[in-house]
């Protein structure tokens, strides 16, 4: 496994966290930079899968 592909799992469980979070503690703010974050994480992990 490479390095891409953790990152891409390290990206899908922010996000997981993001809509966890967006139902636990009702914060939308919080909810929609997360799954920002996550989604740029993962996007990172394609990028580095690519290059091989």
């Amino acid at each position: 496994m490479g390095i891409g592909r953790i990152v891409q799992i390290i990206g899908i469980i922010v996000v997981l966290d993001a809509l966890y979070f967006g139902m636990v503690k009702d914060s939308m703010k919080m909810e929609v930079f997360m799954l920002f974050i996550g989604s740029v994480i993962f996007y990172v992990g394609r990028m580095f899968d690519k290059k091989k």
